[in-house]
């Protein structure tokens, strides 16, 4: 890898960091980059997966008190979390570089769509807080699968869709909802994990300079991001995510 490739997913990664933390939609900046920078698409996905897993784990410290308060009826998630996760990521690996490569575009745009429409998902989510609209928690753990299959096979708008869908199972609050939604992502990342690091798909010279920006990103430019209106973050991401939609689509459709 030249010097110049190492810097742009050093940036790359440290600009993913700081829009994570204000409007989420990491992957739609650092798996283009990889692409860029010579990655075929299943290994940029797998090594991008890998490259923003540890962000994950560290994101639960901030909730210790909310994950507390909810430990008793998390297990039925976490397990749904996992074993989405774990088929998402066999699915990933049985399709193969052919298949995903074809699959990119509607992937893409699929992200896109939950990365749209967040914001709506979430207001309309929540006034099924009513104990009278709500769905049955079978349900709800059939969606979650569902969703959290998508995440072990790419992943990207996952957490926007799964936060709007926790408001349905009447979270005390957003801060609730936030935790346990971190929780499930790293119950998906301990299984995204075990199928990925022996798959030989990982390329760690690509993943760690990225890694070390996001990290870097998700704490020293916190303070600069949220200066910036929320809504101004997510509409720069969203006409980025249509602009790479369009291409995948001319280059892989």
């Amino acid at each position: 890898m030249d010097l110049m490739t190492l810097v742009v997913l050093f940036a790359g990664g440290v600009v993913a960091g700081g829009v994570t933390a204000v409007a989420g939609g990491a992957s739609f900046l650092t798996f283009p980059i990889l692409i860029a920078a010579g990655l075929p698409p299943l290994a940029a996905n797998i090594t991008n997966w890998i490259a923003l897993t540890p962000g994950n784990f560290m994101a639960l410290a901030a909730y210790r008190a909310e994950l507390a308060e909810m430990r008793n009826e998390m297990r039925a998630h976490l397990w749904v979390s996992f074993v989405g996760g774990a088929l998402g990521g066999l699915l990933l690996l049985w399709t193969g570089e052919a298949r995903f490569e074809k699959a990119v575009p509607w992937l893409i745009l699929t992200a896109t769509v939950f990365f749209a429409l967040g914001e709506w998902l979430k207001k309309r989510f929540n006034a099924l807080r009513d104990p009278a609209h709500r769905p049955s928690r079978r349900w709800l753990l059939a969606f979650e699968f569902v969703l959290l299959v998508y995440g072990g096979y790419f992943g990207a708008g996952m957490g926007i869709v799964l936060l709007a869908a926790l408001t349905i199972s009447g979270k005390q609050s957003i801060h609730h909802a936030n935790a346990q939604k971190n929780l499930m992502t790293v119950a998906l990342s301990a299984a995204g994990i075990i199928i990925f690091l022996p798959s030989g798909h990982v390329v760690w010279s690509y993943a760690l300079p990225l890694f070390a920006g996001a990290m870097l990103g998700g704490y020293s430019t916190v303070r600069f991001v949220k200066r910036i209106p929320e809504r101004a973050v997510r509409n720069a991401v969203l006409v980025w995510a249509i602009t790479l939609t369009a291409y995948s689509f001319w280059k892989y459709g």
